[in-house]
């Protein structure tokens, strides 16, 4: 196998802040639509179900586990996802891009992408966080393209791609004239 060029990897800190934000959106308005049950309907109704199999609590306590069990899903969550994070990496190569996923010490994924079934390339600032997305678009796979999210500098990696593009195309052409030329004689 050949040796990487590069390595591209997400700006952590940025996709972390980007989900801590998405998931506390996430946990406010479950925590608001409990205390909107609450005060609308009132919790009595599961209170009742709970005293049927025999357990006494209170609305407020109901609530208070509520709210500390979804805050305690959601340091869970945001834990792995910060490992996850890390793991994700995009490995350039003269003729393809590996695309690595893991779980902890797990492989998820593992694909790769052959510079001749890329079409296009194309990277898109993201105003919040000051980050950017890069689509690389795909032909003669199933999946029509990859996105690389929180990329920091996609210009330069975007330019860094295609320049590989470019040189493994043009050997490839140079290898098939000179096939080609052999086969003439």
């Amino acid at each position: 196998m050949e040796a990487p060029i590069a390595k591209i990897k997400p700006d952590i800190k940025k996709a972390f802040i980007y989900n801590i934000l998405l998931v506390a959106v996430v946990v406010v308005l479950i925590i608001g639509t409990l205390i909107y049950l609450n005060i609308i309907v009132g919790l009595d109704i599961f209170i009742d179900t709970f005293e049927q199999i025999g357990i006494t609590i209170s609305t407020t306590s109901f609530i208070s586990w509520s709210i500390f069990l979804v805050l305690l899903f959601t340091a869970l969550l945001l834990i792995l996802n910060y490992v996850n994070l890390g793991k994700l990496t995009y490995t350039l190569y003269p003729d393809k891009i590996l695309y690595s996923k893991s779980f902890f010490i797990m492989q998820i994924s593992n694909k790769t992408i052959p510079y001749a079934n890329i079409a296009k390339i194309t990277y898109e600032d993201k105003a919040l966080l000051n980050t950017s997305k890069i689509t690389i678009e795909l032909t003669g796979t199933k999946e029509p393209k990859i996105e690389l999210d929180f990329i920091d500098n996609a210009e330069e990696v975007v330019g860094k791609i295609q320049e590989l593009i470019r040189n493994y195309k043009a050997d490839y052409y140079a290898r098939y004239a000179q096939e080609r030329r052999i086969n003439k004689l």
